[in-house]
């Protein structure tokens, strides 16, 4: 099944990339999604009848970042040997290096727009963060696990250019998550506006945009492109692979919460029951998306009791 949907509307010029895995929140698993996703970017960069790129999420959320299953895999670590750190490198290079998904976002051709509503986690942040404008909906919350799990990382000069040391270093050292008017008011999205006036807000200012010469676009980002090169942008994405391959191999203490030895040896549930233990401060999910997980797996545990009880019969 495909990863994402991508449509265009040839009269307003403006493409729509809408993540498509709702049951999943959209956890990408490397490499088809993020293959899939560079090659509809590259198409909107090629093709004439398109201005903007709308990326959003179906569904309850924008998404939920990396699926957690393939965090160990990706960097070689359920290999028998410890794997060398070129291997740790190559899984996460596929991320945030040159050729990754998040630099073929910051260099496209078109103009970006994230659509955020829900979750907007892990890796959709980090989706987020490298488009060109992003409006949001009143229930949006913001938030990245790696800090917590790991540590300071990923594109942090980009950061430090949107929202400033402070603010930037108080993200990651907290970990805390950030509601949709905190994430505006410190320069991470542009708009903030109620639910149910995200989609219609979002086509006003993509169709605006559209409207302005097609050449003056292109080139207008290609300037961006190399202002941003000029102040370290690109070589901030080749620090950050560089980087999460050093926390990838991290030692830690005793009492210390290691995911990556979690999963190997609890599995996703069992990491999860340790990581609230310890991260007491980390029990933050808004009551809705706690009640519709819930509501999840009490639907699919009914035909699974069904069919016991056929059994038993």
């Amino acid at each position: 099944m495909s990863y994402c949907k991508y449509e265009v509307n040839k009269k307003t010029r403006v493409a729509t990339l809408t993540f498509n895995r709702p049951e999943k929140l959209h956890a990408l698993v490397p490499m088809a999604d993020l293959e899939e996703v560079i090659a509809r970017l590259y198409d909107a960069s090629r093709d004439d009848n398109v201005a903007v790129v709308v990326m959003k999420g179906s569904g309850r959320a924008f998404g939920a970042g990396y699926d957690i299953d393939q965090v160990r895999s990706r960097r070689g670590l359920d290999e028998p040997k410890r794997p060398p750190q070129r291997r740790r490198y190559w899984g996460v290079d596929e991320w945030w290096g040159r050729r990754g998904i998040l630099q073929a976002i910051l260099t496209c051709d078109k103009v970006t727009i994230a659509q955020v509503h829900g979750y907007c986690y892990g890796g959709h942040f980090e989706i987020m963060c490298a488009c060109d404008l992003a409006i949001s909906s009143d229930n949006a919350i913001y938030t990245h696990p790696g800090y917590t799990y790991l540590g300071i990382e990923g594109p942090i000069p980009l950061y430090v250019y949107m929202i400033g040391w402070r603010k930037v270093k108080e993200m990651m050292l907290l970990g805390n998550p950030l509601k949709a008017d905190e994430a505006c008011n410190m320069g991470l999205v542009n708009k903030v506006v109620p639910h149910d006036r995200l989609d219609d807000e979002v086509t006003r200012i993509a169709n605006l945009i559209a409207t302005r010469p097609l050449d003056g676009i292109v080139m207008g980002k290609k300037h961006f492109l190399m202002s941003m090169d000029m102040m370290g942008f690109s070589a901030g994405y080749d620090m950050a692979s560089l980087s999460h391959t050093l926390l990838s191999n991290l030692k830690f203490g005793e009492n210390e919460f290691n995911l990556m030895k979690e999963l190997k040896t609890k599995g996703r549930k069992g990491m999860y029951a340790d990581r609230d233990k310890t991260y007491k401060d980390q029990d933050w999910r808004p009551a809705e998306i706690k009640k519709a997980g819930a509501t999840k797996k009490a639907a699919a545990k009914k035909p699974a009791a069904k069919n016991a009880a056929a059994k038993k019969k």
